[in-house]
């Protein structure tokens, strides 16, 4: 049975990424081009190792993920529900994957 919760939990990790993607993409102001080059040049972590990396520091459901500038460090910024149905915004580098920040959306 503890199997059966782990594989429910990739499952609807896995469901969540896959939904995000569909719904926002990597986007950088729109420019797909320019995301795809950073992460083809190593600039940025792709976003599946960001996703593994904050899902696995603060739980949640992902509701939106953008690639931005913001004061002069690339970031993903990632919407999500936490544990407590609040809606929360986190931060992380998308050079390092170090969390930036966490707050309530």
């Amino acid at each position: 049975m503890a199997n059966t919760g782990m594989m429910k939990r990739t499952s609807a990790c896995i469901m969540a990424m896959l939904v995000t993607l569909m719904v926002t993409g990597i986007a950088w102001a729109g420019d797909h081009e320019r995301a795809r080059a950073l992460l083809e040049q190593g600039e940025i972590l792709s976003l599946s190792e960001i996703m593994n990396q904050a899902n696995s520091r603060i739980p949640g459901k992902i509701l939106e993920v953008e690639l931005e500038e913001k004061h002069g460090l690339i970031v993903y910024e990632i919407e999500f529900l936490s544990e407590h149905n609040v809606v929360m915004e986190m931060l992380i580098d998308a050079r390092t994957g170090q969390i930036i920040s966490v707050r309530e959306d």
